[in-house]
């Protein structure tokens, strides 16, 4: 865990500014995330500008969305002192709620812009995916999202430690806090059990996203298939990992509020494509028919 990377001295003042892991790292993943989508967007004959000017959008909108998703599913932590809602560069986004204020952001701009939908839609899929390898990663350093207890005999299994304010008193890692909590370890250890690594699991798995769809442009047959693609695969990616996180407790049928949205997006998702593809197997057919 290293939740700040480094510190910026300000000049003729005795003072530092921190630079928070988890902040800079959704900085390089959207840099890294546009870069890539503007050199898509120029082989798909969109403007890459376009798509410059629409990152700064939804760059905002994905992050209040995650933001005000993971208040909302952590209302207890805030309740007391509403003030940390904002403290962002201590983590706590949810990508279903950022997707989802992101998706209506890009809905409205593209409207207004009068841009091909569903090709943007393409265009910019894989480069979430990217965004979030960066975005886990920030996850890992700053020690949030983290895993259940696991074999101490696993090889890549990761302790996290703990930490004190300038009170001495212990504010993280959340691991170990959690743990703490539980009655798993005592206050005089220094680190947590060995737990899951699963944000660099889930860093892993959106690397692998990103990759497959942006292999897919190729076999696609229609606007809008990468995009569902993504979806699909990102929902089967994600139950997974609501499987071994420690973090989001179940609420209903067993499953957490992730893995619930997951099943729903990776149902809609699937019989999305399927009735695409064979729509226009059939419109491939007439055609031909018409032809002879």
């Amino acid at each position: 865990m290293l939740r700040t990377l480094f510190y910026i001295p300000i000049p003729f003042v005795d003072k530092t500014i921190p630079v928070y892991a988890y902040g800079f790292m959704l900085m390089i993943g959207f840099i890294v995330a546009l870069y890539a989508a503007r050199l898509r967007a120029k082989r798909e004959g969109l403007k890459p500008d376009h798509i410059s000017d629409l990152g700064i959008y939804l760059i905002f909108a994905g992050i209040a969305g995650g933001r005000v998703f993971y208040v909302i599913q952590n209302f207890d932590l805030y309740k007391g002192n509403l003030v940390d809602i904002l403290k962002i560069y201590h983590g706590g986004l949810v990508f279903y709620g950022g997707f989802l204020a992101a998706t209506i952001a890009l809905i409205v701009i593209v409207r207004l812009r009068k841009l091909p939908l569903l090709l943007t839609f393409d265009i910019i899929a894989p480069s979430i995916a990217m965004g979030l390898f960066f975005g886990r990663i920030g996850c890992f350093l700053n020690g949030c999202c983290w895993g259940d207890v696991c074999d101490p005999d696993l090889w890549w299994a990761v302790t996290f430690p703990k930490s004190v304010d300038l009170n001495n008193m212990i504010d993280g890692s959340p691991a170990f806090v959690d743990h703490l909590e539980k009655g798993l370890i005592n206050v005089s250890d220094g680190n947590s059990l060995p737990i899951h690594p699963t944000q660099i699991y889930s860093a892993l798995g959106n690397l692998a996203i990103f990759f497959m769809t942006t292999a897919f442009f190729k076999y696609r047959k229609r606007d809008g298939e990468i995009v569902i693609l993504f979806c699909i695969l990102y929902s089967i990616l994600r139950f997974c990992m609501e499987i071994l996180r420690d973090d989001n407790p179940p609420l209903f049928d067993g499953l957490t509020i992730s893995q619930n949205i997951s099943v729903l997006v990776f149902v809609v998702m699937s019989v999305l494509f399927f009735v695409m593809r064979v729509k226009l197997k059939r419109d491939d057919t007439n055609l031909a028919g018409k032809k002879l």
